[in-house]
Order: structure tokens, then sequence, then C-alpha cells
């Protein structure tokens, strides 16, 4: 399986070689410099919020981080579940929500998540001031992750 994660921070980069060393799988992780899918993901987030009167949520680099390293631990699993929330978020929020899923494309991952009751109401929660995005792609699924904090 190929897994070509999309990604900010070089700490991704490690964290895959790991996984790949623990679990066996043979994929190959391409850093990137300009995040295209997670720059996409997170436009697509504050288009809504603006669409529906809402603030934008500024992006925090903890849950950036966060949300690259799960998304590439799903695209090498091949199959999208949870984080621990408690773990790798930081400690400055009151509130916490997370959308995990995959889909062909960054924008049917969009779709797909303001379709599901649950998920809508975290991209658009007022109460929600803060987020990060995460995209890894692996066999052409794109695996997001998106984080939210207040």
């Amino acid at each position: 399986m190929g897994v070509r994660a999309v990604r900010h921070r070089p700490g991704v980069a490690r964290l895959a070689a790991i996984i790949l060393l623990l679990g066996g799988a043979t994929f190959v992780v391409t850093s990137c410099l300009s995040n295209s899918e997670a720059v996409e993901s997170a436009a697509l987030i504050n288009s809504e919020r603006g669409s529906s009167g809402l603030g934008l949520l500024a992006q925090d680099p903890t849950l950036t981080a966060k949300a690259e390293a799960w998304a590439v631990k799903m695209a090498a699993a091949g199959r999208a579940s949870h984080s621990d929330l408690s773990q790798d978020s930081g400690s400055n929020w009151t509130k916490i929500a997370e959308n995990v899923g995959r889909a062909g494309s960054v924008a049917e991952m969009h779709r797909l998540f303001m379709n599901s009751a649950e998920h809508r109401t975290a991209i658009l929660n007022s109460g929600f001031t803060r987020f990060g995005t995460g995209v890894a792609v692996a066999d052409g699924q794109y695996f997001v992750v998106q984080v939210f904090v207040k």
C-alpha cells in the first residue's frame, strides 16, 4: 500500500517511519512543503462557517500536528478511526471535537461531513475558536482529520 502523507511538519515523517517499522507495512511517506489538501480542508471549514455567519477558526499548530499524525496513522491502517483526544491536543482548551473520515477527495470528504449532523455540528459550532487539519493519502483515498477546540 502506498501512503502519501500530506503534512507541514517533519515530525510526521518520523512517526510514519516508526509506524512502518512497528507495523511491518510497506508504504512510502512523501512530505511536501505546501500541504494543499489540508489547506483545502481548512478553507472549506472556514468557508462554511463564514457562509453561516460564524467567526472563522484560527489554525492551531498543536492541533494541526495532532491531526497530521493521526491522518498518517489512519492511512497506514487503511481505515478511519477516532484518536484519543486527550493525547497531543495541548492543555489550553475547554471543549474539543474531532471529525475523521476517508473519501476519494478532500472535497468529497467535506460534503460527507456536512451531510452528517454530528460532523456538521462540529464544523459549525459557534463555541469553537481554533482547529487543526491533517490529510494523508493511501491507495487513492484521502484520510482527513479535523480537530476543533474552544
